[in-house]
């Protein structure tokens, strides 16, 4: 396979090469990554992207007319655009962005990110896409900046047309691989060419002041586990409303404050039970359950079995 133009990823961290893909593993500061790219059509790559990690700076090609299009399938992404604006990508939702308003700095909220980008140079792409296939239109992926007409990026909320797009692309066998790439990036084409971008109602945008607010307050809730903060109490100490706090933190996290903590402490209880001798009701005082019944319900409804058969099987095998 040719790594083409737009490939910028350190070839020291090149993991394997085919025909079709080119696969690369990279350390982050906080984790590590991996890459699976294709060529899909002149002027257009496709990269499955797989981090484990809190932060990541993308390298970004200086030149031509492109656009890249990122799908989340789980996780979630902060992205720092260069117009200094913050927009959050939710699972199945798409975001696009032209090249000169890229993303220059990407922060996962959760902790973890799978995805693909797809990446399309509008100098490079075939003029005549009826010599692909019959009846496609000549000029659709260059329609595409009609989404940047009022702003700088386009969110598409996931949907199902979006999610039957991309779903059968993560699992797909590696021996179909590319021909199916190629057939579902045409799709997603003509399905973006005959859409309306004025018929998609934009997701808020923040600004760097509501962003570091809530992420002080995220950052106090899971430093101080223990302790059951309410909405009121926080909002007086930070001086923001009680609404703002819950709309900012779902916008930027993708959940509520109470279903994000919920989750954080069972997690955290979940390394408890592997990792220490405490008894159940301990842990349970310790991640802000006032009762071991409660943190019971809690644990199953979140991990799908009790604590005592979580540790019980962690044990057996270790």
């Amino acid at each position: 396979m040719d790594s083409g133009e737009m490939t910028l990823f350190d070839k020291e961290k090149l993991m394997n090469q085919s025909e079709d893909f080119i696969t690369y593993k990279f350390k982050l500061p906080e984790g590590t990554g991996t890459a699976q790219v294709c060529q899909v059509f002149s002027g257009i790559e496709i990269t499955k992207i797989n981090i484990s990690s809190n932060r990541y700076i993308p390298e970004i090609n200086k030149s031509g007319r492109i656009i890249e299009i990122n799908h989340c399938q789980t996780g979630r992404f902060e992205c720092r655009m260069n117009d200094g604006c913050f927009q959050y990508v939710g699972e199945g939702d798409i975001f696009l962005s032209p090249l000169k308003n890229h993303c220059n700095r990407i922060e996962l909220p959760l902790g973890y990110y799978q995805g693909f980008v797809i990446t399309i140079d509008l100098d490079s792409v075939p003029v005549q896409w009826n010599s692909v296939i019959p009846g496609i239109p000549n000029d659709i992926c260059r329609t595409l900046e009609r989404f940047f007409l009022l702003d700088e990026c386009f969110l598409m909320q996931s949907r199902d047309e979006i999610n039957h797009i991309f779903s059968g692309m993560y699992s797909v066998p590696e021996k179909v691989r590319s021909a199916y790439y190629r057939i579902k990036i045409l799709e997603l084409l003509l399905y973006l060419f005959c859409f309306d971008p004025a018929d998609e109602k934009q997701k808020h945008i923040y600004a760097r002041q509501q962003v570091d607010i809530v992420k002080q307050i995220q950052k106090r809730i899971t430093e101080e586990f223990s302790y059951r903060f309410t909405i009121e109490e926080l909002a007086r100490e930070y001086r923001i409303s009680a609404t703002a706090l819950k709309q900012h933190f779902k916008g930027i996290f993708g959940q509520s404050i109470a279903v994000y903590m919920k989750e954080f402490r069972i997690q955290k209880a979940s390394q408890f039970l592997r990792d220490s001798e405490q008894s159940i009701a301990d842990i349970s005082a310790l991640v802000g359950y006032e009762s071991q019944s409660k943190f019971t319900a809690a644990f199953k409804d979140i991990m799908k079995i009790t604590p005592l058969e979580y540790r019980k099987s962690h044990r057996k095998n270790q």
